[in-house]
Formats: structure tokens, sequence, C-alpha cells
């Protein structure tokens, strides 16, 4: 791990933990996409046919799961966006890249991605240092 961390002479150090950190979080956006697409809907949870609707008062589940979404669509469209900005013509290889543990550059550019191996780690370099500045 300690080489995928740029040098001080880099324009995009970052502290090494922070680096890691952001290395981490990144990893998280296929489970933060599972469980978006996993929360259920509470929209339709009220039943408005009978007479009267009870509720417990303290807790408000809607409420949560809604609360949980957009902390999620935040997520990922922080990890999107920052791709976005490092990669504006094909931002999927960035995010297959940086959100896959052990995607290789090799991987990325047999699928296509029209970058070599140092031009995509000079973007991976950026990227890190951006996600690692807003998170």
């Amino acid at each position: 791990m300690s080489k995928r961390t740029p040098s001080r002479s880099s324009p995009y150090w970052v502290p090494r933990h922070d680096y890691l950190t952001a290395i981490h979080w990144c990893l998280r956006y296929p489970d933060w996409k599972k469980e978006l697409a996993t929360l259920p809907d509470t929209s339709r949870a009220i039943r408005y046919d009978s007479e009267k609707v009870q509720s417990s008062g303290g807790y408000d589940a809607t409420a949560e799961l809604a609360m949980r979404r957009v902390e999620i669509e935040s997520k990922i469209n922080l990890l999107e966006g920052t791709a976005r900005i490092c990669m504006p013509e094909c931002t999927e290889y960035l995010i297959k890249g940086v959100t896959t543990e052990g995607i290789r550059i090799e991987d990325l550019i047999a699928q296509g991605m029209p970058y070599g191996r140092n031009s995509y780690l000079r973007i991976r370099q950026k990227f890190y240092y951006l996600i690692s500045k807003k998170i």
C-alpha cells in the first residue's frame, strides 16, 4: 500500500493517512449503491383508509429512511462528481478503478480506457487528492 501514496514532490500530495482514508472511503461506493437500491420505499407506509392513523410519537421511520437516502446519495454524488472533474470524457473507468478492490490498470485499459498507465495514475492521484479534501 505504501507505493500507492504520492510522493511529497507531487502536486497532489496529501498526508499518508488522509490518502488511505480517501482510498477506503471510495471502496465503500459499491456498498452505498447496493444499500440505496435496497432501502424500502416508505412513502406508502401510512394507510389512510382506516378511521385513525396511529403514530408512535417519537420515532419517524420515514424521516430516518429519507435522511439515510439523502446521506448515501450525497456520498455517491460527491464521488461521481469528483470523478467527472478529474476524467470527464471517461468517468466510468476512474470510478471503476477507485471503487473496485484489486482491479489493475491493465484491466481498465483492456476494457477500453483511452489512457495509458502513467496518465491514469496521475488522474487517480488528483482524484484522491480532491476527494480527501472534500470528505
